[in-house]
């Protein structure tokens, strides 16, 4: 008898290694076959068992003829491959399966947070959104597809006025952390006051607001840093522009690392965590490896952040995009060193209980029964 088939559909390789793969290895351990679909980086080569077919997604086109190529390219390979379930991480991957409307196929839409088109500038975001969410909605209806969701605003999204059987939604507490490779550290005792941020350089992530709050509290007089770990993505329409990085990098205040390796180390080098998310969010996982590491964590009343950060005992949570609610929060905690060493191990409590990679591979293998057996 031949094994069942799981196919991912993921924009990039390299995401699905960095945040998904203990759930590969989960459908792996479960007797799946699994194929990834995604752009080849070479990031997955030298993961056993897994086969890779090259899919470029134009992550960052919208434009008609790009989605129409990729929707058939999609087709054929689910086609050709013939798989027991798919598997569709983030809303690219998810928009394309419902519009390839392949119903034959057990279907997981996995949302990871709605991105630039929750908090996007330009007037098409909100068209764009208006209409997958109709999309998402219609495709919810068909039998044998599951809605995996990392907050419950994502699925009220989905759902709108009419809410979704509850035996079509999983709730996932997002990538989950591998809770052996944190270890709490003491507070750096010299130098200034780090604020650690680990994040994309991009809009949604609030970084510039985190600039401007250590900016303002550097000209209170507190010997005081924001450290980012973090590149640009090039692909997304939200990316912070080269000109602007290039002013933080010749800012006293701020210290630009890049993409760091060791996120172990970068927190252990800070005594806070900061996420001045505008939105979009998903549940970030800089969040779950901060609080892993056992730091405070300052985050913003959004969907994703204010979800797993609980306000006055695991960090603070303040008003999104205020520059002077981040400000109070940052000074709060830089003088409380007692209070960040509370927070910090009730953080690290948090993910042990309920958000460690175990826990969400155990969710993933939930919606994937679901979606074999759902009506």
């Amino acid at each position: 008898m031949s094994r069942p088939k799981l196919l991912f559909l993921v924009t990039e390789d390299w995401f699905l290694h960095s945040h998904f793969l203990p759930l590969v290895r989960r459908a792996l351990a479960e007797g799946y076959e699994c194929v990834v679909a995604a752009r080849n980086t070479g990031a997955l080569k030298d993961v056993d068992g897994l086969r890779l077919i090259d899919m470029p997604f134009a992550r960052g086109s919208m434009r008609p003829w790009d989605v129409g190529r990729q929707v058939a390219q999609m087709r054929a390979i689910i086609a050709a491959e013939n798989p027991t379930l798919v598997h569709a991480i983030a809303l690219k991957p998810i928009a394309l399966l419902a519009m390839a409307r392949v119903r034959d196929v057990a279907r997981v839409f996995a949302v990871t947070g709605r991105g630039y088109l929750a908090v996007g500038r330009a007037p098409w975001t909100a068209l764009l959104d208006w209409r997958l969410r109709r999309l998402l909605r219609r495709e919810m209806r068909a039998p044998r597809t599951v809605l995996l969701v990392e907050n419950m605003a994502d699925a009220d999204w989905v759902a709108g006025a009419e809410p979704l059987a509850s035996k079509h939604i999983v709730r996932i507490p997002g990538a989950g952390v591998d809770i052996d490779i944190f270890t709490p550290a003491p507070e750096p005792s010299n130098g200034p006051f780090v604020v650690g941020l680990a994040a994309r350089l991009i809009y949604s992530k609030g970084v510039d607001i985190a600039v401007a709050a250590v900016q303002r509290l550097r000209h209170e007089g507190f010997d005081i840093v924001l450290r980012i770990a973090g590149d640009v993505d090039p692909q997304n329409p939200e990316r912070v522009h080269e000109e602007k990085i290039a002013q933080w990098r010749c800012m006293e205040a701020v210290q630009m690392l890049g993409r760091v390796a060791d996120i172990n180390a970068f927190w252990a080098g800070a005594h806070i965590a900061c996420l001045p998310s505008r939105g979009g969010e998903g549940l970030p996982r800089s969040l779950l490896e901060a609080a892993a590491a056992g730091r405070a964590i300052v985050t913003t009343d959004v969907p994703g952040c204010a979800d797993f950060v609980v306000h006055g005992e695991t960090g603070l949570v303040v008003e999104g995009g205020a520059v002077p609610a981040l400000v109070d929060a940052l000074r709060a905690l830089a003088t409380d060193a007692k209070s960040r060493v509370q927070m910090g191990l009730a953080g690290r409590k948090r993910v042990v209980e309920g958000f460690t990679e175990r826990h969400a591979s155990d969710r993933a293998s939930d919606a994937w029964r679901l979606a074999r057996n759902v009506s």
